[in-house]
């Protein structure tokens, strides 16, 4: 990109006399001038409300409904665009069984009115049918037709920065002035918080109070800390943090009003607990007595390791993605508890009152599991209760591929009224019941078998270290996909891949480079095609997303990055990112590859667009948008982002999730699509300067007080027009798209007859 005011005045040459630009570009071209017409982009009646986009997102809900598949079979969905037998191209794919539908968010161009939804099943019954597109797809195909892990990366705070004042030797400190203290070599005594923080980078021993009034207070053990706190109490806007390595040990804690407590590294608390606030654990929490989860907004999310050396009483909220142990009872009392791993009861489970759904999740009793009236449990995706004796007094309900029950001793069902349904097998010694009959207490496929004749199988893991049944021989690795519709059928982490736009076609970023201040909207400053490749687990949960990026044209001088944002995921669920090209060092990232320092989570693709541009010798910087200089050509960035622990669909988004260039190396400089959120590196101090007309209050973002942009997503590959044209004076009925926000020509960058002038278009140079 050239200096700012040439560019203002290749502008106003647009408007007063377009014939200038055909002598300053080439004057070979015969560039015809929009009639009738705007006579430039700011001449344009753009709604505020406006996103630019050419593609929108919908929901899809895929159900399965066939009485000829066994419960407990997975089949396959997959999404085209055009008929598959023809020249379909596939999107979407995913799993669907009894009572388990495929659900996901989907992006496609806006002016796609149709789609092909394709069902494949284990027996190698295939049906395809299209379907109209609206807001969303919900569709059901009937009869007659129609490794888990706690690893987490995060950004560990220090004592090398941001203190205040240090603390040593012994005393009573108060710490009120919303100031941070450090503890880097060892203090004794009682600390009051009541306003401020306090971090802990070496040794402490005494007490804690937190809180006062609505004030803010942080209780921070690093890596490097240690804490041994006789009491500690926390009110509202309290929060404790425990990073990987350090340690705390709580003779006794209280938690009131709000107050947070997160873990990464090892708490241990020699005495009852009772929080009805909500607590992150990511590393290992040891309660020597009785543990509590109780009240409105009780919330425990485990990720780690959770150790209870009583009872555990639950009537909270709970989701458990790690290991939990607990050497009494467990009583479960009321809200949602979500497993989707390992539990240990050493003594007997209670189901009261809870909603419990497990998905490839493992509970062991080694008493007793009795299910209460008042309790709803929901098995799916090879999930497993095991126990000598299973006591039923309320139905519970198996979806997806095949769960069990294992009861070593007996089992019993009580109440006519209450069966086993779905997806679900029942184990006893000898297949039979102390209360309750088969099939008489059985619905909708479940089973009841001897031990020994167990045929679901749950391969044994992290999560469930016991297992279940004999492997298929017609599903490898045991995921619960057959091998016939397992996109990878000796990976058990891995089963199905979608795309966008699709498995055969790329779309492109298109940006102006030139934000807070406007540019000269030929939208080729940088032009990135792009496909995404997305890997899901048997359970439709995101495992990997691997981009391809290849930058196409680069109508810059500046020296600018680029890379892709995940809104709603926070940068520790990733577990490794690889295929970044940097050669500059302003780029830093974390252990696992994302960008450090950020909120959610931040994959650079590349730092300098010069990295991966091959130019002829002799040229300009501008690269393949001027006329009469030879094309150069790109290398191609393949990205992989995995997630050690697989992710919800809707949670991840949908690509191309929010990509953006880094200004001319600035990391301060994002450039975004109109209205998507800057990261957190992102300076706010340039929004509303220049011809930027943000405004973060009311989540307006990248545009300018007409509603202009600077970028935007295509979703097929785009063509752009050479340098200093701008994009209006190429497509000829951009103008009436952005004027009626979308519903008029929605397809208009599309080489249609009468859409485009040729002329204006770049061609490659030899």
């Amino acid at each position: 990109m050239i200096a700012q005011p040439p560019r203002l005045l290749f502008q106003l040459l647009l408007v007063f006399s377009f014939s200038a630009i055909l002598l300053s570009t080439s004057c070979k071209k015969n560039i015809e001038v929009r009639e009738p017409g705007v006579g430039s982009m700011n001449d344009l009646d753009v709604h505020a409300s406006f996103n630019w986009q050419t593609s929108r997102e919908i929901d899809v809900n895929i159900a399965i409904n066939l009485s000829t598949l066994p419960v407990g079979t997975l089949s396959k969905i997959s999404v085209y665009i055009g008929n598959p037998i023809d020249t379909g191209k596939l999107l979407l794919s995913g799993s669907a069984g009894f009572d388990y539908p495929f659900q996901a968010r989907l992006r496609i161009s806006t002016a796609v009115s149709s789609l092909f939804l394709q069902m494949r099943t284990a027996n190698g019954f295939s049906e395809t049918v299209e379907v109209t597109v609206g807001n969303k797809i919900d569709y059901t195909f009937y009869d007659q037709g129609s490794e888990k892990s706690s690893l987490i990366w995060v950004d560990e705070p220090d004592c090398g920065s941001g203190c205040d004042e240090w603390l040593t030797g012994s005393g009573t400190t108060v710490i009120s002035n919303g100031q941070t203290y450090c503890i880097t070599d060892s203090y004794n005594g009682h600390i009051s918080i009541k306003k401020g923080t306090l971090k802990v980078c070496g040794s402490f021993v005494g007490s804690i109070s937190m809180g006062q009034e609505e004030n803010t207070c942080k209780l921070i053990v690093t890596s490097t800390g240690s804490a041994s706190i006789s009491s500690l109490s926390m009110t509202q806007n309290c929060s404790m943090w425990v990073y990987s390595q350090a340690q705390a040990i709580l003779g006794s804690i209280s938690m009131i009003q709000n107050a947070f407590l997160q873990n990464y590294g090892t708490i241990q608390i020699n005495s009852n607990f009772a929080h009805p606030n909500p607590i992150l654990n990511f590393g290992n929490l040891e309660i020597n007595g009785q543990y509590t989860i109780v009240g409105i907004a009780s919330e425990l999310e485990n990720f780690g390791f959770l150790k209870v050396h009583s009872n555990w009483d639950i009537a909270g909220n709970v989701q458990n993605s790690g290991t939990v142990e607990v050497f009494g009872n467990i009583n479960f009392n009321g809200k949602t508890f979500q497993n989707s791993c390992n539990i240990h009861c050493y003594q007997q489970v209670v189901f009261n009152s809870m909603t419990y759904n497990s998905n490839n999740g493992y509970l062991l009793a080694d008493m007793e599991v009795i299910v209460n009236e008042g309790s709803k449990l929901v098995l799916q995706n090879q999930s497993m209760i095991s126990t000598p004796v299973f006591t039923m007094k309320n139905t519970v309900t198996g979806k997806g591929s095949a769960s069990v029950i294992k009861c070593t001793t007996s089992g019993s069902i009580i109440g006519i009224q209450r069966v086993v349904k779905g997806a679900l097998e029942m184990l006893t010694p000898d297949g039979t019941l102390l209360s309750g009959s088969y099939p008489g207490n059985f619905l909708d496929g479940a089973t009841l078998k001897p031990l020994a004749d167990a045929s679901a199988y749950i391969p044994a893991s992290i999560c469930n270290p016991e297992g279940s049944g004999q492997p298929d021989v017609n599903d490898s690795d045991g995921d619960g996909v057959p091998n016939m519709v397992d996109d990878f059928p000796t990976d058990g982490l891995r089963a199905f891949i979608s795309w966008y736009p699709s498995a055969s076609s790329f779309g492109s970023l298109i940006f102006e480079d030139l934000w807070p201040s406007a540019g000269d909207y030929d939208m080729n400053d940088a032009v990135i095609d792009y496909q995404y490749r997305i890997i899901t687990n048997s359970r439709n949960q995101v495992v990997d997303i691997q981009p391809k990026f290849y930058l196409r044209a680069a109508g810059a001088t500046l020296k600018n990055g680029f890379g892709f944002q995940l809104d709603n995921i926070l940068p520790s669920t990733v577990g490794s990112v690889s295929g970044y090209v940097f050669k500059f060092g302003y780029i830093n990232l974390s252990e696992n590859g994302t960008e450090s320092s950020q909120e959610h989570a931040v994959i650079i693709a590349w730092d300098n667009a010069d990295n991966i541009i091959h130019r002829p010798p002799g040229l300009r910087t501008e690269f393949n948008t001027l006329d009469n200089y030879p094309s150069g050509y790109s290398d191609s960035v393949f990205i992989n982002v995995h997630f050690t622990i697989p992710q919800d669909q809707t949670l991840v988004g949908s690509p191309p999730y929010n990509p953006f260039l880094i200004k001319n190396l600035d990391r301060n400089i994002e450039i975004h699509m109109p209205d998507y959120i800057p990261t957190s590196l992102a300076s706010p101090a340039f929004f509303g300067t220049g011809d930027d007309d943000s405004d973060p209050t009311i989540g307006r973002y990248y545009k300018t007080e007409k509603n202009l942009l600077w970028a935007t997503n295509i979703s097929e590959k785009y063509d752009y027009t050479y340098e200093y044209i701008a994009i209006l004076y190429g497509y000829n009925y951009f103008a009436e798209w952005c004027q009626a926000s979308g519903n008029s020509y929605p397809d208009w960058y599309l080489n249609l007859p009468g859409y485009r002038n040729q002329h204006t278009i770049y061609k490659i140079q030899p």
